[in-house]
């Protein structure tokens, strides 16, 4: 399938899909801009006009704007929760124009490219991304072969996971293309906010966690010098920096703090981090909050040593109680996630909120332990409890490991008190008023509401099963 290549001009529309009414949680308190789509952008051709269409924050319907817009070529990037929307997308595309050529992408099909194989995707991404989607371009108009690192339909790939080349990544994502959105991104107390990527893959080996497993276990850093020209171009007041780990060399993290203050950089910055490397540099932690460092999430995992073991976290209780005093020392605000297992009963649950009360967490992420196909995880089908075609619900809040204590629906409200025990204590909430802007303090309000009647509309489905 080619195009003519002396065309002056290929409309390409990069598409992000909306949530699914099904999939819990995470569009009601954050809304971030699709910086995968915005780097794609970057490197087309030259003869290539890219548009942006963010589904999450867009009202007109999909087919409105392939009408709208009516590209040569559609692409469409997601997660696990959104494969059903991505292929919809290219069958629409298709039922406008057959010649469209449909394009998907993203951790999910790296990982699980079988999911997005269909008679309406003419090409999967799956490999080195930015250099194979650049070079798809060139075999579309018919000047180069297909790339090693894409799919055609019914194809197959035995190529290992690898990391993205840092050489491959554009200085400057095509933050232009969202300009209509921008104003709305947010996320949780972070608003006006923009993403930034620094390094690909993680350089530890959690058996739970999925970031890893899409690179091969490899890990690559941009260089220092493009990730501060790109901060001197963000316009918003807020970064969120989205490597899978943020806080990791001491040497790196002495340079980018250096490179703000000699350039006189004035964000803030919201980052991942591990609590043992916070525990272990502090004066790293005081020197970064003077410059911007706003928030840290920190994967707290668990509150109980024997799962810390299990999940080769190579962490402790000490270690996490200790990076929540630094923190708190420093100012610098903690966002917790912590997995919840499904061997826990009522007391465990119970554990766990007064031991998060006791480090001082006012903010936290519980997620159900979720056996991400990709992952080192290995569960029993017969515990497991969501289809794995059930896509929507692979969101890490859908309980979708049987539990053993407790039954489904028992188990969704312990979700739902201990989140009440942290969030919305007087304390906590008085904390937020002192600190959190109203308009945002409103908005995770309402955030969190509909999250709470998502979880007691889990509770009633499990209730009649």
């Amino acid at each position: 399938m080619t195009f003519n290549t002396d065309a002056r001009e290929l409309k390409v529309l990069l598409v992000r899909p909306g949530p699914h009414a099904e999939t819990i949680g995470l569009q009601y308190v954050m809304k971030v801009e699709p910086l995968e789509l915005e780097v794609l952008a970057a490197v087309l051709p030259e003869n290539c006009c890219p548009v942006i269409a963010d589904m999450i924050m867009e009202k007109a319907s999909i087919e409105e704007i392939i009408h709208r817009e009516k590209p040569q070529v559609v692409c469409v990037t997601g997660y696990i929760t959104n494969v059903p929307e991505m292929l919809e997308y290219c069958r629409l595309a298709k039922v406008f124009n057959s010649g469209i050529v449909t394009i998907c992408g993203g951790v999910h099909c790296e990982v699980c490219p079988e999911d997005l194989e269909s008679p309406y995707v003419d090409f999967r991404v799956i490999r080195e991304t930015i250099t194979s989607f650049r070079k798809l371009f060139g075999h579309i108009q018919g000047s180069g072969p297909k790339p090693e690192g894409v799919l055609g339909i019914k194809e197959t790939s035995g190529l290992p996971l690898a990391a993205v080349d840092p050489a491959s990544y554009p200085v400057f994502p095509r933050r232009d293309l969202t300009e209509k959105y921008r104003d709305k991104y947010f996320y949780i107390f972070h608003h006006p906010v923009a993403l930034l990527k620094t390094a690909f893959g993680c350089p530890y080996s959690c058996n739970f966690c999925f970031c890893r497993k899409i690179t091969g276990g490899r890990y690559a850093e941009r260089a220092l010098e493009q990730v501060i020209a790109e901060i001197e171009s963000i316009a918003e007041e807020h970064i969120y920096i989205v490597d899978d780990d943020f806080l990791f060399s001491r040497e790196r993290l002495t340079g980018f703090i250096e490179a703000l203050r000699e350039r006189k950089i004035r964000k803030t910055f919201l980052v991942y981090g591990r609590a043992d490397f916070i525990a272990k540099n502090p004066d790293i932690i005081k020197s970064f909050r003077e410059v911007g460092l706003k928030t840290v999430i920190v994967g707290i995992e668990s509150v109980f040593e024997q799962e810390l073991a299990a999940y080769s976290k190579n962490t402790s209780l000490e270690i996490n109680r200790e990076a929540i005093r630094v923190l708190k020392e420093n100012s610098v605000d903690c966002f917790a996630t912590v997995i919840l297992s499904p061997d826990w009963g009522r007391e465990e649950f119970v554990e766990c909120g007064r031991q998060l009360r006791d480090m001082g967490i006012t903010y936290v992420n519980l997620q159900p332990f979720t056996p991400l196909p990709g992952t080192d995880i290995r569960i029993p089908d017969s515990e497991v409890t969501v289809s794995r075609q059930d896509y929507h619900k692979w969101d890490l809040a859908h309980v979708t490991v049987r539990p053993k204590k407790l039954s489904e629906r028992e188990y969704y409200g312990e979700i739902i008190r201990l989140y009440r025990r942290i969030l919305f204590r007087p304390g906590t909430i008085f904390g937020y008023i002192r600190t959190y802007p109203i308009k945002m303090l409103l908005k995770m309000l309402l955030g969190s509401t509909m999250v709470y009647r998502q979880y007691r509309q889990k509770m009633k489905e499990a209730g009649h099963a």
